[in-house]
């Protein structure tokens, strides 16, 4: 379903005014909003705050995952908890997102329309289980009701998550009772509701799959969800799909920050880019020798080959060039201007710019101007999550054969966005060449190394929905994250531990007396986190 462009530009010119008709302002009369604007501000709102972008979580998330290398307190592991991004994000969750959706699953049982209900109790499942994810105790019995809880206490983050499973069970049964369902107001199926059951299906099998080392994993309920219907194809991956308007502003949050405002500010990773060259990264040496035909629909470089950049470099190879992490403020290369020069987010995911060589560059009007989708569970995810169960819970299915059909379904959204662009596809002969090389190194290991190809390859397809991919890292310990003590850079070091979680937003524990304190995100663990 593609988002109809004057739906999309109603939904930005919402959001972009400041005296929208937000139900939040007046907690006493919210019933002033239709559930047909309610539900599209509520469903970008989640996208734009869990992607990647100014105001996205996966912007930190994806330094964290090693996607890339920013700059600032991200570099090291230093993020503090008025970090921008985190702030933003927890706050458009509980002042915009979360509220609104508390009034469509009231206001649809009210009205008779408990399609609207059960997809904002989905949508509110997702939302809570992975902000669960990124800081563990939150907010939720007594969250979205400003008038009776002002100061809402902190739930336990495994009670929360026990009683999600009930949520999406309810939003399911909503969806199946019947009356009229919505239509373009849904940006994202377009009131297709057996899309948005095979989507919360696939939700649950997620979120089953990160408790599995825990009491909550229910293997009865897990085998009945592989034969449910689930996400099979890209058609029904849960996804917003941006487009190319300015006004008013509609293009992918992450391409105006990297192409449109001509200053890009996200390094795409060494450890990441050699990752995808098939060469030893780091400590890494998994994928030595395969070499994935992705890279020029991931990084577009802005040099030619030859081309000299514009300052001293921290780190190139050809015409990729960027900085390491753990060298910001260390390097003294790393902090020159490289704006015209460094390699920047292509294609995929952002909607740029396949890279051709041809080394133009990054503006407003490469590429696909910034129609690129943010993504949060697909059908490349649900197969490598089914892969992940079927090889540590043995559920009775192939993990190879669901390795293998990942692999190919992550291909084959690169080659649709590549179409849409006008870019040549990746030829089937690459694609099943890739994964045969990745199939052998899967086949010659135990069942650790097993586990790390199935991570490793669903983190490289995670690029740009870096939420999942973090939590996949604390969850198993793969990938690997960069070591800077055995990267290619003399300069970069790490001083700081592995975050194990994300601090509180600042203002939320400053304002909020039932707060348990801020937490300690080096040792305080989300419950799933049991390695």
């Amino acid at each position: 379903m593609k988002i109809k462009i004057a739906i999309v530009a109603l939904v930005l010119v919402l959001i972009s005014c400041n005296d929208f008709l937000d139900i939040n302002t007046d907690p006493n009369n919210p019933t002033t909003a239709s559930l047909t604007t309610i539900l599209p501000y509520a469903e970008v709102t989640m996208f734009g705050s869990f992607g990647i972008g100014t105001a996205g979580i996966s912007e930190l998330l994806s330094v964290y995952s090693h996607h890339i290398v920013q700059r600032g307190d991200e570099d090291d592991y230093k993020t503090q908890a008025n970090e921008f991004s985190l702030g933003s994000c927890w706050d458009e969750m509980y002042t915009v997102a979360l509220p609104d959706l508390n009034q469509i699953i009231k206001q649809g049982a009210a009205e008779g329309k408990p399609a609207y209900s059960g997809i904002a109790k989905i949508l509110r499942a997702q939302i809570f289980s992975l902000m669960v994810d990124m800081w563990g105790d939150i907010p939720y019995s007594e969250s979205g009701d400003p008038v009776n809880y002002k100061f809402p206490h902190f739930d336990d983050d495994a009670a929360i998550y026990a009683d999600l499973f009930k949520l999406i069970d309810s939003g399911i049964a909503d969806l199946n009772a019947g009356g009229p369902p919505p239509g373009t107001d849904d940006v994202i199926y377009g009131g297709d509701l057996d899309k948005w059951k095979a989507y919360a299906n696939s939700l649950m099998l997620n979120m089953y799959n990160k408790v599995r080392l825990t009491d909550l994993y229910d293997a009865a309920k897990v085998s009945a969800l592989l034969t449910s219907g689930l996400i099979s194809s890209p058609a029904g991956d849960f996804e917003l799909r941006y487009n190319t308007s300015l006004t008013p502003e509609n293009r992918n949050p992450g391409f105006i920050r990297e192409y449109a405002q001509n200053n890009p500010q996200y390094y795409i990773s060494p450890y990441f880019y050699l990752m995808m060259k098939g060469e030893q990264a780091c400590q890494n040496t998994l994928l030595v020798g395969v070499a994935d035909p992705r890279l020029p629909y991931y990084f577009y470089n802005q040099l030619t080959d030859g081309e000299t950049a514009q300052n001293p470099v921290a780190y190139q190879d050809g015409n990729f060039l960027s900085i390491w992490f753990g060298s910001v403020d260390r390097d003294p290369n790393e902090g020159f201007d490289q704006n015209t020069s460094q390699t920047v987010c292509g294609l995929y995911p952002l909607g740029g710019a396949f890279d051709d060589h041809s080394g133009h560059d990054a503006t407003g009007d490469s590429g696909l101007r910034g129609a690129g989708a943010q993504r949060i569970l697909t059908a490349a995810a649900v197969d490598y999550i089914r892969a992940e169960l079927a090889l540590t819970k043995a559920t009775g299915e192939n993990p190879s054969e669901l390795l293998s059909s990942a692999i190919g379904k992550s291909f084959a959204k690169v080659n649709a966005i590549a179409a849409t662009a006008g870019a040549p596809l990746i030829p089937n002969a690459e694609v099943d060449a890739y994964i045969n090389e990745v199939l052998a190194i899967y086949d010659a290991g135990d069942d650790n190394k097993k586990l790390e190809v199935i991570m490793t390859e669903k983190w490289i397809q995670e690029f740009g929905f870096a939420i999942d991919a973090y939590s996949d890292i604390r969850r198993t310990g793969y990938p690997q994250v960069c070591d800077p003590a055995q990267d290619l850079n003399e300069y970069s070091i790490q001083t700081n531990p592995y975050p194990v979680s994300l601090y509180y937003s600042a203002n939320d524990i400053t304002n909020n007396r039932n707060s348990p304190g801020q937490r300690n995100t080096f040792l305080d663990k989300v419950f799933w986190d049991v390695n």
